[in-house]
């Protein structure tokens, strides 16, 4: 590579990829999301190893000392697993952790809320169609039952006609 300083814009083949995955996912609301979400949840790692390692690496007793060590304590973090074997000593840090911390719970609850809202439809679906395949039998014996009430009437009716009073 000609200049280590434009390594970093390889990344723009990223692009690509997150073309192809929208085309992948489709249209719908829900796998938009999803792919949202994923993308949001490895920028929050990507970001969170970046900052948490610019504050840590040079700290006394920071335990954050090199990238990978970064990304490993950003990635337990944001899944709120938090391992403990690496944590930030200093303030900056630790506002990052908390950041880091409330987004993984929020990327939590958008992958909760999404797998919940899409049993919800499969059951609306499933007693749609259920519905479906039982209203017209119901409509057929309600049809029967009402030409026999009317049928019912005029026997009564004529009943009544030739029943001296």
């Amino acid at each position: 590579m000609a200049l280590p300083f434009f390594r970093p814009l390889r990344l723009l083949r990223l692009v690509t990829l997150l073309s192809v995955l929208h085309r992948t996912v489709g249209e719908t609301l829900r796998g938009r999301v999803v792919t949202y979400v994923a993308g949001s949840a490895a920028l929050l790692v990507f970001v969170g190893a970046l900052a948490v390692l610019d504050v840590e690496q040079w700290a006394p007793d920071a335990k954050i000392l090199t990238f990978g060590d970064a990304l490993w304590w950003a990635t337990s973090t944001i899944t709120t697993v938090g391992y403990g074997d690496m944590y930030p000593v200093t303030p900056i840090g630790r506002l990052v952790a908390t950041a880091l911390m409330m987004s993984g719970i929020a990327v939590l609850g958008v992958v909760t809320a999404s797998i919940a809202s899409w049993l919800v439809q499969r059951v609306e679906d499933t007693a749609e169609t259920v519905a479906e395949a039982v209203e017209e039998p119901v409509r057929i014996e309600i049809a029967e039952l009402v030409s026999e009430i009317a049928l019912l009437r005029r026997e009564i009716a004529e009943l009544r006609e030739r029943r001296p009073l």
